[in-house]
């Protein structure tokens, strides 16, 4: 009897130390769960807002409701998307509340690239989601693999509730339990 319970006390200590392990082996893992060497202070990407009139201003941080249809968050990977990958975008309002959960579908590059019509069903969304094939950039002097997604501002609660202020967007790499440390802001005014 002795011997039986000295060996479940060793299995239920190996199960502990395992299970402590775990999170720390989920924060430093690769982007996508695998194939990825990159180190885990890079393992974020950079997200930098724009508008839809111009989507080439990526470093803009203030917009005008009335001059702004739609605002551009492109998320902006410093390592090649070498397998599929689901990106989530979390917006806050000026206030904290969360106000939209954007889930991106992203697919490597495949020799050409993925038309508007490939979708992909993901948990949770009663159709399935467009997915994004990131494109080559190069910003601030270094390249980045970049995939676009769109915010509507005009005529949505935004304006109607006059929801001004600053703003920020949070991303959750593929299933993530927790988000990337880093949040871009931005301001909304009238």
């Amino acid at each position: 009897m002795r011997n039986m319970r000295t060996t479940r006390l060793a299995i239920l200590s190996g199960m502990l130390v395992l299970a402590a392990a775990l999170p720390v082996a989920a924060q430093t893992g690769p982007p996508g769960g695998g194939g990825s060497t990159m180190p885990p202070e890079t393992s974020c990407p950079m997200i930098t807002v724009s508008g839809v009139e111009k989507p080439t201003e990526l470093s803009r941080s203030r917009f005008s409701a009335v001059e702004t249809p739609d605002l551009v968050f492109h998320v902006m990977f410093p390592w090649e998307i070498t397998e599929d990958l689901v990106v989530t975008l979390k917006v806050y309002t000026p206030h904290g509340h969360l106000y939209r959960t954007l889930d991106v579908p992203v697919a490597p590059p495949k020799g050409t690239e993925i038309t508007g019509n490939t979708t992909r069903r993901l948990p949770g969304y009663p159709y399935p989601v467009r997915v994004k094939t990131p494109r080559n950039v190069t910003y601030n002097d270094r390249r980045y693999q970049t995939v676009d997604v769109s915010l509507p501002v005009a005529g949505s609660v935004i304006v109607t509730s006059s929801l001004y202020g600053q703003w920020s967007v949070e991303v959750i790499m593929d299933g993530a339990s927790t988000p990337c440390p880093e949040r871009t802001r931005f301001v909304i005014f009238q």
